[in-house]
C-alpha cells in the first residue's frame, strides 16, 4: 500500500489484530502494520527477540493467498447465478497448496482452476475450454486452440487491500481479453463470457476453411449484375479469382492494414463453403502478414505482461489515484518523488495503459513541482504539508 492507503485502511479497522497465517505457510506469530513515505508500506511481525518464529511466508509474494480469494469469490459468483457448489483446494503430494481449486456445482459440470502448473501435476491436455480455466502465465494447448478456438484463463489484479478476480478468453492467433466477473456466466456449457459466445456463434454460423459442403442442384439462372458499391456480402463466384488475386497482390506490395484487412474479409467470404489449397495458403499468408504489421514491423509483443509489468501497472494507477484525490483539493503539483516514480512506472506499463491512463501521465509529468517540506496555496487556504502522510500531505489535510 501506499502511506495514505495505510491510514485508511488503519482507521476503518481500528482495534483489529493480525496474524501470520498457517495456511498459507507462515508461523501463527502476531503482525504490525509498517507506514513508509519513501517505500511501500507492508506488513511485519512483531519483535521476537527469542528468535522462535520461523517463517516461509516471508519469501512468499502478494500472489501467494490468490488460491483462497478464487475460492471466495468464484463461490460467491456461482451463488449470484442461484447456483449452488462446493469448492475444494487440492494439496500437492509436497504438501504445498494454492496450485488448484476445484468447483462442483449442483446438477453441473464441473469447474477446474490452474494457477500454475507443477512438474508432478502438468496442466490436462485436451481439455475441455469451458471445464478449464488456467492462469495467466500458463501454456495453453495448441490442439485445445485449433479445435475449440479458445482457452479461459483467470488472473487476479490489485483491487484496494484485497485482489479481484478476472476471466480472460484467449483465441486462437494469441490475444486474449479480460472480463470483470460480473461480466461472466457459468452456464450448462460451463463457463462463458461475451468472447466464448462470438467465437462459438462465429463457428456455428460458417463452415471452417477447407471444408466442402455439397450443394444442392438448382435450377440455371440468369447472371445477375453487382453494384461495385455495395457491401461485399454474397460475392458471386466470378468475383472470386479476383479477390484471390488483389489479396495477393496487396499482401506482395506491403500495403496498408486496412487494405489487406479489407481484401482478406472478402477473401474468407467467397471461400465460406470451402477453399482450395492454393486458397488456404494465401489466407493464412495474408493473416500472417496483417498480424505482423498490427504489432508494428513484425516485433511480437509480449501476450501477457511479465510480473515486473503488473507491478508498473498497479504502481501507475496506485499513483494516478493519489494524485486525483490531490487534484480534487486543489493541488495541481508533483513531489519530485512522485515525478520520478509516475516516469518509471509508466515507461515499464507502457503497453498495458490505457489512452485515459496515458493522456492522465502525461498531464501530471508536465505539472510544476512541489517542494517537501514546505506549503502550497490553494483557492481557499494555505495546506501545510510534511513527509509524514502520502503524497507529502499530512494525515490530516486528506
Amino acid at each position: 500500500m501506499e502511506a495514505i492507503e495505510l491510514d485508511d485502511f488503519r482507521a476503518r479497522h481500528d482495534g483489529q489484530t493480525y496474524w501470520c497465517g498457517l495456511w498459507l505457510g507462515g508461523c501463527g506469530h502476531r503482525l504490525v502494520t509498517k507506514l513508509y513515505t519513501d517505500r511501500a508500506c507492508h506488513f511485519a511481525h512483531t519483535p521476537d527477540p527469542d528468535h522462535t518464529s520461523t517463517c516461509a511466508r516471508k519469501a512468499a509474494g502478494v500472489s501467494s493467498a490468490d488460491h483462497l480469494y478464487v475460492k471466495h469469490g468464484l463461490l460467491s459468483w456461482l451463488e449470484k447465478q442461484d447456483i449452488t457448489a462446493a469448492a475444494s483446494i487440492t494439496r500437492e503430494a509436497d504438501g504445498s497448496i494454492g496450485r488448484e481449486v476445484l468447483f462442483t456445482p449442483d446438477g453441473r459440470t464441473s469447474l477446474r482452476v490452474l494457477l500454475s502448473e507443477s512438474a508432478d501435476s502438468p496442466a490436462p491436455k485436451r481439455a475441455n475450454s469451458a471445464q478449464l480455466v488456467i492462469g495467466p502465465d500458463m501454456a495453453s494447448d495448441p490442439e485445445v486452440l485449433l479445435r475449440q478456438g479458445y482457452v479461459n484463463r483467470i488472473q487476479l489484479v490489485p483491487d484496494g487491500t484485497r485482489r479481484k478476480i478476472q476471466i480472460g478468453t484467449e483465441r486462437h492467433g494469441g490475444t486474449t481479453q479480460w472480463y470483470d466477473l460480473h461480466q461472466v456466466q457459468f452456464t450448462d456449457s460451463g463457463l462463458t463470457t461475451p468472447a466464448v459466445e462470438e467465437i462459438r456463434r462465429l463457428r456455428t454460423t460458417r463452415q471452417p476453411i477447407g471444408v466442402r459442403q455439397p450443394k444442392e442442384a438448382s435450377a440455371p439462372t440468369r447472371p445477375t449484375v453487382r453494384d461495385i458499391s455495395e457491401p461485399a456480402y454474397g460475392i458471386p463466384s466470378p468475383d472470386r479469382a479476383d479477390v484471390m488475386t488483389a489479396l495477393g497482390q496487396a499482401v506482395s506490395d506491403g500495403r496498408s492494414r486496412t487494405e489487406i484487412r479489407r481484401w482478406l474479409n472478402r477473401a474468407e467470404e467467397v471461400t465460406h463453403g470451402g477453399a482450395t489449397a492454393e486458397e488456404n495458403e494465401l489466407i493464412r499468408s495474408a493473416a500472417d502478414a496483417l498480424l505482423r504489421l498490427e504489432r508494428a514491423v513484425g516485433v511480437p509483443t509480449p501476450r501477457e505482461p511479465t510480473f515486473r509489468q503488473r507491478k508498473a501497472i498497479q504502481k501507475v494507477k496506485q499513483l494516478l489515484s493519489a494524485l486525483a484525490e490531490q487534484k480534487k483539493h486543489g493541488i495541481w503539483a508533483v513531489t519530485p518523488r512522485q515525478h520520478q516514480q509516475l516516469v518509471q512506472a509508466a515507461e515499464q506499463a507502457s503497453a498495458w495503459l490505457t489512452e485515459d491512463q496515458r493522456s492522465q501521465v502525461q498531464a501530471w509529468r508536465t505539472a510544476p513541482p512541489l517542494s517537501v517540506p514546505g506549503a502550497i496555496r490553494t483557492a481557499d487556504s494555505i495546506w501545510p504539508l510534511t513527509t509524514q502522510g502520502a503524497c507529502g500531505l499530512s494525515p490530516g489535510v486528506l
